[in-house]
């Protein structure tokens, strides 16, 4: 393992008309060169002539939209605002269109569309409504995996690495494209509430135990065999608490769903939307549990089925239950990492909550039952779980 291979994945969304605009910039400026574009832009005819030798579709653009198109390519700041915007970038960005989508299901019809993404917002189960705020069935989607590069000793989203660390595809330069697969396939959607999260998510930073996973955190971070630990401030790359919360109970949802909907657990994947207030970037708290695969249109329709309140309210009210009790408590209950521990989970092992490689995004790292849940066996500095104790309710 000393090769790791760097991949990014998106869910196809369906773009807006900005969007649009914006990705055929893109891909004109990749094409062509900023160069060209900058010296021909008052020269409509050349520019069609140009993006046709590269394939570039431009017959549907009057000559204002064509020009006003150019004017956000050759802007006097254009080429330092995408290098600050390089520069800073956050792997969630790719993750924030697609928890704003699901936000909106109305807009994707029971019907086909050109990306692929049917969804259905189905009623919550009496039994989660105080928590849960919303469920969404996604009956068909496509997802594009695309590979960008190696890593060397340690993978590229274990801390969030700085872009030097990133072994480049090509000898020479970036690449002008990169080996990409698209699968097709199904899932669930399922956001907490909000409000609800925000303030519990207050009660746990001042909590031992979240104090305690920071340091482990910190202690781990330095460890690493990476350029990064000498730039970045670890507490930067620290998820909240709110994506402990999901990433756990994506997992105890992962094993229940494995014996209901068909599916094999390494079949199933997740996808964790899980990051406070920033700037420019609003609250999330939701998870994407789905199936996909590469070598058929949809699937068989096992796991969106459980979407229905009849079957989601108690499947989730079964996984909690089970995630009250490890066969390891209570040493898993009260695992709390110390120093020199530095590894980065609580109350999780394989006995109740860890999950294959091929199903979570984060190597079974940021999980702790005592999040999701108010374990019976806690220690005096345990803190408050999300979802309450469970046998109580």
């Amino acid at each position: 393992n000393l090769w790791f291979a760097s991949t990014q994945s998106i869910i196809v969304m369906p773009r807006t008309e900005a969007e649009e605009s914006g990705a055929l910039a893109d891909r004109f400026r990749s094409a062509v060169g900023l160069d060209k574009i900058t010296k021909y832009a008052d020269n409509l005819d050349m520019i069609r002539d140009l993006a046709e030798m590269k394939d570039i579709d431009l017959s549907g653009l009057t000559d204002t939209d064509l020009a006003a198109l150019l004017a956000t390519m050759v802007g006097p700041d254009d080429a330092a605002a995408r290098e600050e915007r390089l520069a800073a970038w956050d792997p969630v960005e790719l993750l924030v269109p697609e928890w704003n989508y699901l936000q909106r299901p109305s807009l994707f019809p029971k019907q086909e569309n050109d990306s692929g993404l049917m969804v259905t917002e189905m009623p919550v189960a009496d039994q989660l409504k105080t928590l849960v705020q919303r469920v969404v069935a996604v009956d068909k989607m496509k997802r594009v995996n695309a590979f960008i590069g190696f890593t060397r000793l340690d993978e590229m989203d274990r801390v969030g690495d700085v872009s030097s660390r990133l072994v480049k595809i090509v000898r020479n330069g970036g690449p002008t494209w990169v080996p990409a697969t698209e699968d097709r396939g199904e899932g669930i959607f399922i956001q907490l509430d909000l409000d609800e999260v925000s303030a519990w998510e207050g009660d746990v930073r001042d909590s031992a135990i979240w104090q305690a996973h920071r340091e482990a955190h910190r202690r781990n971070f330095q460890r690493r065999f990476s350029e990064t630990a000498k730039f970045v401030d670890p507490d930067t790359r620290m998820p909240a608490p709110r994506y402990w919360l999901l990433h756990t109970l994506s997992h105890v949802l992962i094993r229940e769903m494995a014996m209901k909907a068909g599916y094999g657990a390494a079949s199933l994947t997740e996808r964790i939307y899980g990051w406070p207030d920033a700037p420019g970037r609003d609250a999330a708290a939701g998870l994407f549990i789905g199936t996909t695969a590469s070598d058929s249109e949809g699937t068989l329709g096992g796991l969106v089925a459980l979407a229905e309140p009849a079957k989601l309210g108690p499947l989730m009210v079964s996984a909690l239950r089970r995630a009250s009790r490890c066969s390891s408590d209570p040493v898993c209950a009260m695992r709390t990492p110390s120093d020199p521990e530095d590894f980065l989970h609580g109350a999780a092992c394989h006995c109740c909550a860890f999950a294959s490689e091929t199903s979570c995004e984060k190597a079974n790292r940021f999980l702790d039952r005592r999040l999701l849940l108010t374990l019976p066996n806690g220690t005096s500095d345990s803190v408050r779980g999300y979802f309450g104790d469970v046998h109580g309710r």
